[in-house]
């Protein structure tokens, strides 16, 4: 799962609502986990998972690289429908 917002647009719940909207659709269709893995540098991404109810399931050093071709390490979180 991927949810990308604008910078000028942050700090707004804009991302909070794509991710319940996500949640919400993903268990209506049956569905009852949605995994995203999120660059750890990303402390805001991480953040906001948390408060969906994301939790942190596991960690992936030097998994993929960056835009400017640095390695970077992933945090790997989970979703369970209740």
């Amino acid at each position: 799962m991927s949810v990308y917002v604008d910078r000028n647009y942050r700090g707004h719940g804009i991302g909070t609502a794509l991710v319940n909207t996500i949640i919400r659709e993903a268990e209506k269709d049956g569905y009852w986990s949605i995994y995203s893995a999120i660059f750890s540098i990303n402390k805001a991404s991480i953040a906001l998972h948390k408060k969906c109810g994301f939790r942190e399931i596991g960690y992936r050093e030097r998994i993929a690289k960056d835009r400017f071709g640095k390695w970077q390490n992933t945090t790997l979180m989970e979703y369970r429908a209740s």
